[in-house]
């Protein structure tokens, strides 16, 4: 039985792209599908084009709005979708002619999230279903592509205004913080896929941010008022693999003074602490270079020399 897949595309100067990226997803071989572009206060010609493209399309809507940041763009496509299930595309990228496709063969009564990169989740021997309780763990540790909204499906009622309810300047690792918020949500079981639904056009965003212990230390926030509080112990492990992670982003793009008495490190060594977790060697010894040029060279030395 067809489910209607509503296609929301927030969209913000993106003339270049914008074409390529709505032509792919009305030339989809999944019939039952609408498509939602929401046209976030472009100055270029990214409106103009879209609403050219919907003129001959009925399948297509383009909702015109002031700024307010991609979040809150997927926010308002979601609420004027039509489809029981919710698809995200950025306007960069495009979608195979089959994604659509391969994305319903897992929809069923038995889940609300269809995940659509299992081949980059780690040693899950192509599951096709994977217990919540399982994949909780590994969107807390942001494994493989979890993380990112685009290329899955996921069931209308469980896009609550709260997944898109962040503070503006939250722009790498909001993704992130709706996973989270989404996955303790629902009860299901997700489903995966790992035919390929999805072609990523250039990264932006993670390309030109730079982290510092302040932004770690809000995001962590919202990490943990993601996840229930009585869940705290069960998942402190992977909160500390991802905090980890966002630490050394931090030391890579600000001084050791910006950082090596924040709340942020602080916290993050003392739960270590109190869960008999110790910083592994690499991450020690990087932490502990006394200049941000040492730590840059070591990052480029790790990329370059272990190939």
């Amino acid at each position: 039985m067809s489910s209607l897949i509503s296609v929301i595309v927030p969209a913000y100067n993106s003339e270049a792209t914008i074409a390529a990226c709505v032509e792919s997803i009305l030339a989809q071989s999944y019939a039952d599908m609408e498509l939602v572009v929401v046209d976030d206060g472009s100055t270029d010609g990214t409106a103009a084009i879209a609403d050219s493209i919907a003129i001959r399309d009925s399948r297509m809507t383009v909702i015109h709005q002031p700024n307010m940041g991609r979040t809150e763009a997927r926010r308002v496509g979601v609420e004027q979708a039509k489809g029981e299930w919710i698809c995200f595309v950025d306007s960069d990228d495009t979608l195979p002619a089959d994604a659509l496709e391969n994305l319903a063969r897992g929809i069923s009564d038995d889940t609300d999230i269809v995940f659509g990169d299992g081949h980059s989740l780690p040693g899950q021997q192509r599951r096709r279903v994977i217990p919540i309780d399982e994949f909780r763990h590994l969107a807390v540790r942001a494994e493989g592509t979890i993380g990112v909204p685009w290329g899955s499906l996921y069931r209308r009622c469980t896009m609550m205004p709260r997944l898109f309810d962040l503070p503006r300047h939250i722009m790498m690792g909001e993704d992130y913080i709706f996973w989270l918020r989404l996955v303790f949500s629902t009860e299901k079981s997700v489903s995966i896929v790992y035919e390929n639904v999805y072609c990523k056009g250039e990264e932006h965003t993670s390309n030109c941010f730079r982290w510092t212990a302040d932004y770690a230390q809000e995001l962590n926030e919202l990490r943990k008022d993601a996840i229930p509080q009585e869940l705290h112990d069960e998942f402190m492990d992977d909160m500390l693999s991802d905090r980890l992670a966002n630490m050394l982003s931090v030391a890579q793009w600000s001084h050791r003074s910006d950082w090596a008495h924040s709340p942020f490190y602080r916290e993050l060594l003392a739960d270590m602490a109190s869960h008999a977790t110790a910083l592994p060697p690499k991450a020690r010894l990087y932490l502990a270079l006394p200049s941000l040029r040492l730590r840059r060279l070591y990052t480029w030395a790790s990329e370059h020399l272990h190939r």
